[in-house]
């Protein structure tokens, strides 16, 4: 995969081949910025797996920093300081001040396989001064406490002689705590003993000296010395909005310097690899505002050396894998990933590349030496949608089953329990992690079978049972929009209500297997059945809309369908016609114990004396082709075959113009039904079927 062979060694100046820990190879950086690498994809697309991976990887290689922005605690419990549990707005401290903590104690490790860790003088000597606290400020001294004990990690490990430690540093540097030590006059002498007693005792006299004067020539303030400086960076910090903002890229220069400054002419000789960061989650409300910061600090700053960036976002993923793509992703990347020129926006230090989807060799490699029943590795790659976390999920599950000796094949695949959770179906342990909401989940999953907007909003007012939300569909639409949910369209009509097939296939096996339990799965005949009279005929003798006969098949009402499209087709083309047959044997299928419609007593307008091998070939179409489409099918050659045999007939019994169309579908409907297509997505005039 090219982040793993080209992306990051570039970056960091580092290539590692061979088995794992590999060899390590000390690459010549070229000269210019390296560019911020973000890698996106949709909800279980194995974003954090990659960085998980990459962290892996570089292990005691180099040094580096996983943080998951996302988090309070960066996915580092007892590591972080979390702002957002302290206080509604700490005036001395931020997520991204304690992600700045937390960087700088990962970075500052001592790495094995590396020439020792980084010294961080002016991020230190930051962070000091914007922890100041005021003795009248609620819970910022706790807070100051708590984030010099974070400075002392590394050199004490014991947890008590820490907290000892930043008690006698508070007692040295504001002996006087009951007046308000802080932003007021006092403020220059806070900031300057902090950095006189702890910045010296942690950094030494010379680094200390060293950072105050880059803090000097900083110009936080239009004037005044180092702890001047330092001072004015404190009283931003505490300031409205833009001023905390302008803090907070001080700090993150400050960071660049630092590891900029570590680099010394005899070390870049050396080609001593870079730093790594590993941002995840850049898209979540407490990520965007750091990425904003550190891609701006990025365009300012003029820094000669500066580590490798990679970063995880979520983003609308691609409806179906195309293994055939050579566009511009985790597995396919040329680069470069420098720039020797300033782009005229900070945007353009950034080079996106979104998340490869699973190829169907590496869902088979994902099975080891257990060989689960055939079909079952292409099936979960078709269901997956080459989503790497849906496809685990689901193989740790097959796997499992074939240990226990309990494989039953593909169709049981979603009701095989989960791996880490043998109490849970797979299907809904894989739902909690793509909508990790239950009041969300359960709204999806009753607003599923839907084909738009307005059938869902027609369903509202009713389901899910027991939900008195009284803007559930609006807040369905808003979650599908921020989680960035695609979607693919069906020919013919636009994407239905939930329009990724992964997550619309996986509602729609909860949402049966939920009804199954109520006797006769009323449920679900009452769901359709709303849903089919907003497509019903509005005048007599009017012809019943796709999607009427779309919902009239999930209850199955397999006669109204036949005879309704039987009588279609001595007045539509045949084009038309398969066009519609696609829409109408997409539906979902009901759960096991719903009852068949009852037959209406009706005759077939269409049908004459001669008419009835038509009849019987378009019922036979009909029922063959929906179970073939049934997201859990694999190919059935017997259910192909009688396929293949109606579309001919309907051949036979047509005129010229539509005779050709119907032999196309005879002649390639079949191939791509092996091929694992399915309605609604079988081309109709030679289109391609993605």
């Amino acid at each position: 995969m090219a982040v793993f062979e080209a992306v990051v060694p570039a970056l960091v100046g580092l290539e590692l081949t061979g088995p794992e820990p590999g060899n390590g190879t000390r690459l010549r950086i070229p000269p210019g910025t390296p560019l911020l690498v973000e890698c996106a994809g949709g909800r279980l697309t194995g974003k954090t797996t990659l960085l998980k991976a990459l962290e892996e990887r570089y292990a005691e290689r180099l040094p580096q920093a996983y943080a998951d922005l996302g988090r309070a605690d960066f996915g580092r419990p007892g590591l972080a300081l979390p702002a957002e549990n302290e206080a509604p707005r700490l005036s001395n401290a931020s997520h991204t001040s304690d992600l700045l903590f937390h960087v700088r104690y990962e970075l500052s490790r001592r790495a094995n396989r590396f020439g020792g860790g980084l010294s961080f003088p002016r991020l230190t000597q930051g962070l000091l001064a914007i922890t100041s606290w005021q003795a009248v400020g609620l819970g910022e001294l706790e807070a100051a406490g708590r984030r010099l004990e974070s400075l002392l990690r590394e050199s004490q490990p014991d947890a008590q002689a820490r907290r000892n430690k930043v008690a006698g540093w508070i007692r040295q540097v504001a002996p006087n705590l009951g007046a308000a030590a802080g932003l007021g006059p006092g403020v220059n002498e806070l900031v300057a003993s902090l950095a006189d007693v702890v910045a010296t005792e942690l950094l030494g006299a010379r680094a200390n000296r060293n950072g105050l004067r880059w803090w000097a020539e900083r110009r936080v303030s239009a004037q005044g010395e180092a702890n001047v400086q330092l001072s004015e960076l404190a009283r931003a910090f505490r300031g409205g909005a833009q001023d905390r903002e302008s803090a907070e890229r001080h700090l993150l220069a400050a960071l660049l310097a630092d590891i900029d400054d570590h680099y010394t002419w005899a070390r870049l000789k050396n080609r001593l690899p870079r730093p790594l960061l590993l941002l995840d989650n850049a898209h979540t409300p407490l990520g965007r505002p750091v990425l904003e910061t550190l891609t701006r600090v990025w365009h300012e700053e003029s820094v000669r050396t500066r580590p490798g960036v990679v970063v995880t976002a979520l983003d609308r993923e691609p409806a179906v894998p195309d293994p055939e793509s050579t566009a511009p992703s985790t597995r396919n990347a040329a680069g470069p990933f420098w720039r020797a020129d300033r782009p005229q926006t900070a945007d353009g230090w950034t080079v996106r590349l979104p998340l490869a989807q699973l190829t169907l060799d590496e869902v088979k490699r994902m099975f080891g030496t257990d060989h689960p029943a055939p079909d079952t590795a292409q099936l979960i790659h078709r269901l997956s949608a080459g989503r790497a976390g849906i496809a685990h999920g689901l193989v740790q599950a097959g796997r499992r089953a074939v240990r226990l000796g309990t494989d039953t094949g593909p169709r049981a695949l979603l009701d095989l329990p989960a791996d880490d959770e043998p109490d849970t179906p797979v299907h809904e342990r894989l739902l909690r992690l793509l909508v990790p909401d239950d009041t969300a989940r359960t709204r999806l999953a009753y607003f599923s079978p839907a084909l738009d907007y307005e059938a869902a909003h027609g369903l509202g007012s009713a389901y899910p049972p027991g939900d008195d939300g009284a803007l559930r569909v609006q807040e369905t639409i808003r979650l599908l929009e921020r989680d960035r949910w695609g979607t693919r369209p069906w020919p013919g009509t636009g994407a239905p209500f939930v329009g990724d097939p992964a997550l619309r296939a996986l509602l729609g096996h909860q949402l049966a297997a939920r009804l199954d339990a109520v006797p006769g799965a009323e449920p679900w005949h009452d769901i359709h059945e709303t849903l089919r009279d907003r497509y019903a005929p509005r005048t007599v003798g009017g012809q019943p809309d796709d999607r009427f006969l779309h919902h009239a098949l999930a209850v199955l009402d397999t006669a109204t369908v036949v005879r309704a499209l039987h009588q279609r087709l001595a007045r539509q083309d045949a084009a038309t016609w398969l066009a519609a047959l696609n829409l109408v044997c997409a539906a979902p299928h009901p759960p096991r114990n719903l009852a068949p419609a009852t037959a209406r007593p009706e005759d077939c307008p269409a049908c004459g004396s001669t008419r009835a091998p038509v009849h019987q070939a378009i019922d036979l179409l009909v029922r063959g082709l929906w179970q073939q489409s049934h997201p859990l099918a694999p190919p059935d050659q017997r259910l192909i075959d009688s396929v293949q045999l109606q579309l001919l007939t309907l051949a036979q019994h047509s005129g010229p113009a539509d005779q050709t169309v119907f032999f196309r579908a005879y002649d390639t409907w079949p191939q791509l039904l092996r091929r694992w297509i399915q309605a609604p997505h079988l081309p109709i005039r030679g289109e391609s079927p993605r």
